[in-house]
């Protein structure tokens, strides 16, 4: 068996679309959580949050969990975070 570790700061950006912008600082930021429903998501997300509000000022979160690790966001959470987080944060657990 053969993995494969893929950086996706450096993915090609979709044909004809440019990469989102990036936050300068996320010093008073509000971050967006994604946990996919698998164990111990939430625990991760919450930690990384709280390690990022001491380091980098971070003053609010929205965290939502999906329905089904194979499911994308339920459409009312796609749009709670994209017009409420500075960032978003994506994890899965186990």
């Amino acid at each position: 068996m053969t993995i494969r570790l893929v950086d996706p700061t450096v993915a090609p950006p979709e044909v004809g679309k440019p990469p989102a912008p990036r936050a300068a600082s996320l010093d008073g930021a509000t971050l967006g959580l994604v946990d996919n429903g698998k164990t111990w998501g939430r625990e991760i997300l919450a930690r990384v949050a709280d390690n990022l509000a001491a380091s980098h000022g971070v003053a609010d979160r929205i965290a939502v969990t999906k329905q089904h690790v194979s499911f994308p966001p339920a459409p009312a959470d796609v749009e709670r975070l994209s017009t409420g987080a500075t960032a978003i944060i994506a994890a899965i657990g186990d």
